[in-house]
């Protein structure tokens, strides 16, 4: 459809909207520029002669996006504007450039934040305003480039498709090439030798019959997305392909029909073969790369069995809720995260954890979301389910890790983006040399071509892409979710790691080893309103010794410091010496002298104050966990420094540093106190790393370098960490810290290849040692070699 849009001037497509005004019918993008323009129209303002544009009401329909194909009027979106993130599986990708085809049209959509698209998994991440653009429409527009995009986790069928066109494809260029090649050797003989002038005449033209199909068909995607390229002003890997095989296609078909002697008909059908067998095993590479996240989304339950009133029945996971009585039977998966209710079995969490022990669930215990029911049958409540269950949110962790990119893999797109026009001048210029020499047409031609074959950057843009969503999806195997690729490049140069102590170096089961003269009941009474895990041991301690617990009021929780309350009309306080003397509360000196002896064991302290005066403390013990010494010794011979952070006092703190040989260690730091604590050890340029549960460290956690949280569940949701260990274990941290490293030389290795690949192959090109079949053949050996050495990664 010719014009533009009445009102914005943008091009009209088929069935755009219309309507009569003044008796002459007017058209326009969409039906927000129709109602903006009737209602200038019959306020008089354009019978005025007023500029539709200029007034009030146009300017403030852009602002809400109402008038939604008028874009290039506000390039920029209102700063408050709401934003929203949606992933989706893209089809039709054949190389980077066709990634950073699909972010440059749509950055230029108005409602458009930023898009990002991963070759190495086919995700595209659009953040987008939703005032401004419908998430519905951001597939049409991928649609007009020539690609499709659909709802990440949709479109299997199509995707399927896609598989087996490419395949029949390949099949058809590489039956007809063997065709080609074998009446080529009459072509070839009649350089030697003379042969039947018909069989000289007619053969070309059955080249030419045989090849037709490879050219069209086979290589119509090729075609199809370099036109598509052109019409949008840009070039693609695909263009070169493109212009390579059209150009031996034409000059030969040209020789048939003047009797020459030089026909390349081989050449473009070996041209098309190998390029598709190359996009096949990409395509391979970036599905197993990719097979994590692919397993994360086979594991998510769709159907439940709900019990109710005695009767089971099967209901949609999206429609269960909290509070709901679910019932697992041996060999089924868990559907929801919950607390088992009745009945006993093993269960496997490895797709959370990584670790395939079984472990023995029971009444009260918590069960995970994708696990599997190995034994017994379960009547589990449900606690979180559907997208806020904890497998839903490791999918989204994984999804946004492979649909994130390194600074490295963004250098070389850069770099790709200027290289397809370079190489277009290369063979261009090389051409025109090998004319200016004398060298034959043919001759010339065949170099340009080898030119443009050969400097397909494939192997440049699935050298990085590949080895990083290896490395992630490993991680996740392992029960690791790293949240961003761009923690990779963080992790191999981190210099110190710093710990918190409570339940990351030890157990954080506190239990009541002594103490003297404290009221336990008391204590257990007001400690029963606080989650401190010094305060469940007090508790725990006197349920033992059978004590009954009184009511608490005027409780006031102190972070870092203690808690306060008034048990049985008595004031009563429990915290640390040091909060008891800022509180102004006396602490007799030979009270806090037997409590330091304590604390020379490694004990931690609570003192007991009665209405204004310490009467007693509690020793607790906290269990070191196993694998933690073997963990500093693992970092510390990787060269990498280890930290103490923790709020407790010096005593114990000092004892577990002085037991795991830490370099560094600091007592007595309050929860805000630690994010100062890894700043100090920032110092002097030193990247530091942060092991913490994820929740009460969590502004430690933001100031480090990189932020590490130990566990899931709850955790999971709540932590802000780029690197959750969902396991729990340290010994995933030295682990993480190897991949990171070698991701990073399998990394290096892959653009050294094709950097060196382009290199001598469009050297060899030029100066003619290296013809077109080879050039293609050697661009899938050097995708081959960068495929193979990322699948490395992926153990």
């Amino acid at each position: 459809m010719s014009g533009g849009c009445e009102l914005c001037g943008d091009p009209l497509e088929t069935g755009a909207p219309s309507q009569a005004f003044g008796g002459d019918l007017r058209r326009f993008c969409c039906p927000g520029c129709l109602n903006v323009y009737a209602i200038l129209a019959e306020s008089g303002l354009l019978e005025a002669g007023v500029d539709a544009k200029g007034t009030d009401l146009y300017k403030e329909s852009l602002r809400l996006g109402l008038i939604s194909r008028a874009r290039q009027e506000v390039p920029v979106l209102p700063l408050d504007a709401p934003t929203a993130d949606a992933v989706f599986q893209l089809t039709g990708l054949w190389c980077t450039s066709c990634g950073w085809v699909i972010e440059h049209a749509l950055t230029r959509e108005y409602g458009v934040v930023s898009a990002e698209v991963v070759f190495a998994s086919d995700l595209l991440k659009v953040r987008f305003c939703p005032q401004m653009l419908g998430q519905d429409r951001i597939p049409g527009r991928v649609a007009a480039l020539g690609y499709r995009a659909e709802p990440h986790g949709s479109g299997i069928e199509a995707r399927r498709e896609e598989w087996k066109d490419l395949v029949l494809r390949i099949g058809v260029a590489g039956a007809l090439w063997m065709n080609v090649m074998l009446f080529s050797l009459v072509i070839y003989a009649s350089y030697f030798e003379v042969i039947a002038e018909w069989a000289r005449r007619a053969v070309p033209f059955i080249l030419m019959g045989l090849a037709i199909p490879v050219v069209t068909y086979a290589a119509w995607p090729i075609h199809r997305i370099a036109w598509l390229g052109l019409r949008q002003g840009l070039l693609r890997m695909e263009a070169l392909i493109s212009a390579g095989v059209l150009a031996a296609f034409g000059y030969s078909a040209v020789e048939a029909l003047r009797a020459g002697r030089h026909y390349y008909f081989d050449t473009a059908c070996a041209i098309v073969t190998l390029v598709l067998v190359g996009k096949a095993m990409e395509r391979l590479a970036k599905e197993r790369s990719a097979e994590a996240l692919s397993l994360l989304h086979g594991l998510v339950p769709k159907k439940a069995r709900v019990r109710q009133e005695g009767h089971d029945r099967f209901v949609p996971t999206e429609d269960l809720r909290p509070g709901a009585l679910i019932l697992v039977k041996p060999g089924e998966r868990i559907v929801a995260d919950g607390v088992v209710r009745d009945g006993t079995s093993s269960v496997d969490e490895s797709v959370v954890t990584g670790e395939s022990e079984h472990l023995l669930k029971g009444p009260g215990d918590p069960v995970v979301c994708g696990s599997l029911n190995a034994a017994g049958v379960l009547c589990i409540e449900v606690t979180r389910s559907g997208e806020a269950s904890t497998l839903a949110q490791i999918v989204r962790s994984v999804e946004q890790a492979l649909a994130s990119r390194t600074e490295i893999e963004r250098t070389v797109d850069r770099v790709s983006r200027v290289f397809i026009p370079a190489v277009l001048l290369v063979a261009l210029a090389t051409a025109l040399g090998a004319v200016a020499l004398g060298l034959p047409v043919s001759e010339a031609l065949m170099r340009a071509t080898a030119v443009l074959v050969i400097a397909c950057p494939c192997a440049l843009g699935i050298a990085t892409p590949l080895a990083t969503t290896a490395a992630v999806g490993r991680a996740s195997r392992q029960g690791i979710l790293v949240r961003d690729a761009k923690v990779l490049e963080t992790i191999r140069s981190i210099e110190m790691v710093a710990f918190d102590k409570t339940g990351t170096l030890t157990d954080g089961r506190f239990r009541l080893q002594g103490g003297e003269g404290a009221p336990l009941r008391l204590a257990a009474s007001l400690e029963s309103y606080s989650e401190h895990p010094l305060a469940r041991a007090v508790v725990a301690a006197a349920q033992e010794q059978g004590l009954p617990l009184a009511p608490a009021t005027g409780i006031e929780v102190h972070p870092g410091g203690g808690i306060t309350g008034t048990v049985e009309e008595t004031e009563v306080a429990v915290g640390s010496e040091a909060w008891m003397t800022s509180q102004g509360w006396t602490v007799p000196p030979d009270l806090a002298a037997r409590a330091a002896d304590q604390a020379e064991e490694g004990r931690t302290l609570a003192f007991v104050a009665v209405e204004g005066k310490a009467v007693g403390f509690l020793a607790f013990g906290d269990r070191l966990r196993s694998e933690a010494p073997e963990v500093i010794r693992e970092l510390r011979a990787r060269g990498i420094r280890t930290a103490l952070i923790s709020g407790d006092a010096t005593g114990p703190t000092q004892g577990i540093a002085r037991l795991l040989q830490v370099d560094h260690f600091r007592a007595e730091v309050p929860p805000q106190g630690k994010a100062d604590a890894v700043r100090d050890f920032q110092e002097g340029g030193r990247r530091v790393s942060m092991v913490g549960d994820g929740i009460n460290d969590a502004p430690a956690l933001a100031a480090a370098d990189l932020g590490i949280a130990l566990g899931g569940g709850a955790d999971l949701a709540r932590s802000a960490a780029p690197v959750v260990v969902l396991a729990g274990t340290l010994t995933r941290i030295p682990w993480i810290i190897d991949l990171a490293r070698k991701t990073h030389r399998v990394v290096r290795q892959n653009l050294f290849w094709a950097f060196f690949y382009n290199a001598c192959g469009i050297s060899l090109a030029i100066t003619g040692v290296l013809n077109p079949i080879l050039a293609a053949a050697a661009m899938v050996l050097s995708s081959a070699f960068v495929i193979g050495n990322s699948r490395r990664l992926a153990g």
